[in-house]
């Protein structure tokens, strides 16, 4: 069995370095990164154990927490798809509670067992008792959960959908073999099936995970195979012209990953989707979202992330966070001109922030790019600025490149 663990392990860390070593990510690629970590220290552990003490019961009577947090992570990774992980926040967290709580008992017992040679002390019994009935709730709970949520995932994101019901299906069968095997014991000895109930729990728990890294790993290639390489010849793109021009900024140098290797969309449907996303910025100002991205917008739109970089790069000609910055400067120009016909003096800088922007170097970058000058300066200048498209303005009714 311990081979099957290592295998498990080894390849849990194979498939987590292919996350790490490759530039081009996705918000929710962190989570899947979080759950094959969970399971390399879970299966690395196990065969360090199974190593060093072979024949020891602490193998038979030690659960580890990790097992509570697989189904919670799997919860997180599919709302972060359906675009409801954002709008739960920080109470996202509260899911991994039990896990927590677990983790404390189980170092507990832990040190407890190191400090008396080995011996264990009772509380381990309850302590396996509720971590096992809290996974035989947690597992099949938040595999229905993900599997009603996954009706949500955006259409173009078939693959991880795919993933998301593998994941809950994989769950599903862990649960029904660990009954199974549960049932089996309270059976009369005439009518039992003599088997280890441990080994082969444990046995089909580490043959689950490890082919669970296998889905996470093909789900990963293939993205990496969809979204190919950049242009050769970049030096032309506005993106690059961007951060050519001045400072490099995160944004912009991110933003040029995003550019599609060619086109696969018509003149008409790159057309179709700029007026779409035009219409987005304009009814729901989705731009005075601070952590807006590529991978965001196009889920909220329900449209390929591909389609939606080459109709900004190719048809409007400008790099996402070109795009989205210039709607964010048109705001803060419409709130400084209603505070100064107010005659207020406002916070330019809370002004930036309730636009959409992070960062004040970035405000102070593109309000310099776009309109010509500072905020401070226009503020105390009588022109009227008005930010149309295409990174042009207009000087009390003179349109200026």
């Amino acid at each position: 069995m311990k081979y099957i663990i290592l295998l498990g392990a080894f390849q849990a860390l194979v498939i987590f370095s292919i996350f790490i070593i490759s530039h081009k990510k996705r918000s929710s690629d962190n989570i899947l990164s979080w759950f094959l970590m969970l399971v390399f220290v879970h299966l690395g552990a196990g065969f360090m154990l199974h190593t060093l003490f072979p024949h020891a019961e602490i193998h038979k009577q030690y659960y580890t927490f990790i097992t509570l947090m697989y189904a919670p992570v799997l919860w997180m990774y599919t709302t972060h798809l359906s675009g409801r992980y954002q709008q739960a926040g920080r109470s996202n967290y509260l899911h991994l509670l039990p896990a927590v709580a677990g983790a404390i008992a189980y170092f507990s017992i832990a040190g407890y067992i190191i400090a008396h040679n080995g011996k264990t002390p009772p509380a381990i019994i309850y302590y396996n008792q509720t971590v096992g009935y809290i996974a035989l709730v947690s597992f099949p709970l938040y595999s229905i959960l993900s599997l009603w949520e996954a009706r949500r995932i955006p259409a173009f994101w078939q693959s991880e959908k795919q993933l998301v019901r593998f994941m809950a299906i994989m769950f599903l069968a862990m649960t029904f073999f660990s009954l199974l095997l549960t049932v089996n014991n309270y059976l009369s000895p005439a009518s039992r099936f003599v088997i280890d109930s441990h080994l082969w729990g444990r046995i089909g728990t580490y043959i689950s995970l490890l082919s669970i890294c296998l889905a996470i790993g093909r789900v990963r290639i293939l993205f990496l195979m969809d979204t190919g390489t950049t242009l050769p010849l970049m030096e032309n793109t506005p993106a690059v012209a961007a951060v050519e021009e001045g400072p490099v900024e995160e944004e912009a140098a991110a933003d040029i990953s995003a550019l599609p290797r060619k086109s696969v969309l018509s003149a008409s449907q790159q057309a179709a989707i700029a007026a779409q996303l035009k219409q987005w910025m304009y009814e729901k100002a989705l731009y005075k979202d601070p952590e807006l991205t590529l991978d965001k917008l196009a889920a909220a739109m329900e449209i390929s992330r591909h389609h939606l970089s080459e109709a900004l790069n190719q048809y409007l000609g400008q790099s996402f966070y070109q795009f989205i910055n210039e709607y964010r400067i048109r705001e803060v120009v419409k709130l400084l001109d209603k505070c100064r016909e107010e005659k207020e003096t406002p916070n330019i800088l809370s002004l930036a922030f309730e636009a959409g922007f992070h960062s004040k170097s970035s405000f102070n970058q593109y309000f310099k790019k776009v309109t010509g000058t500072t905020p401070s300066a226009y503020m105390k200048s009588k022109n009227t600025v008005v930010v149309t498209a295409r990174n042009t303005i207009n000087v009390n009714g003179l349109t200026i490149p």
